[in-house]
């Protein structure tokens, strides 16, 4: 695999396990009906970016596939060019 598709992949697992910290850590937590607003403003944007970073894991996972797909091709061609 890729060294920089690799390396991405793991640095979204990173992101995504501090996400998930935050999500059970500060998300749980009680506001007061004056706060109601800018608290689910706040849970909204937290969601919004959650989803923002899966989204980007699913399309290095894509990147992934067309790598290995590339290499394959690559190496077929090699062989063919040592007939």
């Amino acid at each position: 695999m890729n060294k920089n598709l690799n390396e991405a992949l793991f640095d979204i697992g990173k992101v995504d396990a501090l996400m998930y910290a935050f999500e059970h850590t500060y998300l749980d937590i009680e506001t007061v009906p004056e706060e109601y607003e800018r608290a689910d403003a706040g849970v909204n944007a937290f969601y919004a970016i959650w989803d923002a970073v899966k989204k980007l894991k699913e399309d290095i996972e894509r990147l992934v596939g067309d790598d290995q797909v590339v290499d394959a091709i690559y190496a077929v061609n090699d062989v063919n060019r040592r007939k």
